[in-house]
């Protein structure tokens, strides 16, 4: 029997689309789904719930993995949520809260000069998390750049706004936190200490590694995220297996400073 990685890692997507195919972090649904079939010959999807619990045991029965959504893209809930039904597969949205409901862009798709990406519904939203499937989480309100300087009351307020307003769309507890951008310089010390202090449980970076398990300790603050390249099934699977090619966006080993206390232990 082939002995199963003492680590769990949490795979995230941003758009999946048949429309607009072109736009950067966009993925066709037969691709993805071809993707998550391929990952799941090798890994059982569970939720970032189940995750936290299991990262407190001392092995793990059967590889696991989680999977997460990023920012407010509508044709998630067209085209990934019915493929994610389909195949049983849990995940969590984290969704900039000021998007919902309106026709306004991403911060970074308005400076790329797209047009027309339509964002969630709170109907959406509402229709989601009522499957039992999908958790929606917060990823701040406007897709704040949390690298740069700002005073506290701005980094609370969009991390407390963001989490009242997917709480009253839901009707769910929003205690995660995905920090937009999620390198190591955007997961700053302010936006961790703020993110603590108003009652969020959980941060998710997005700089890949994966989290390994820690029986005496428990789950960290933040927990690392692998955001994958998004064409090939065998190189996801690849990063997963700590492939450390020349494309791959996982940090390699022995780069960059210790991850502060707040970071979960990880493997790269």
């Amino acid at each position: 029997m082939a002995r199963v990685p003492p680590s769990i890692p949490i795979l995230s997507y941003h758009r999946i689309s048949a429309l607009q195919p072109d736009h950067y972090m966009t993925i066709l649904p037969d691709r993805f789904e071809a993707i998550l079939r391929a990952v799941q010959r090798h890994y059982t999807f569970v939720s970032l719930a189940e995750i936290d619990e299991l990262l407190k045991r001392a092995r793990l029965e059967l590889p696991v993995i989680g999977l997460a959504f990023d920012d407010s893209y509508g044709c998630n809930a067209t085209y990934a949520v019915p493929i994610l039904k389909a195949l049983r597969i849990p995940a969590t949205f984290f969704v900039s809260s000021g998007y919902v409901d309106t026709d306004d862009l991403m911060p970074e798709d308005r400076r790329r000069g797209y047009s027309g990406l339509r964002n969630f519904t709170s109907a959406e939203l509402r229709e989601m998390v009522e499957t039992g499937l999908f958790d929606v989480q917060s990823h701040t309100v406007s897709h704040i750049d949390l690298s740069r300087t700002w005073d506290d009351a701005t980094v609370e307020r969009e991390l407390v706004e963001s989490k009242r307003a997917l709480e009253r769309i839901t009707g769910r507890p929003v205690t995660r936190l995905a920090i937009p951008y999620g390198s190591r310089a955007h997961c700053s010390p302010q936006a961790i200490r703020i993110a603590r202090s108003v009652g969020y449980e959980r941060v998710y970076s997005f700089f890949g590694g994966r989290n390994r398990l820690t029986p005496r300790s428990g789950p960290g603050f933040v927990l690392q995220r692998i955001g994958p390249v998004y064409e090939d099934s065998d190189f996801v699977r690849a990063c997963l297996e700590n492939y450390r090619g020349r494309h791959t966006r996982i940090p390699l080993v022995g780069r960059g400073p210790r991850l502060p206390a707040e970071f979960h232990p990880t493997c790269f």
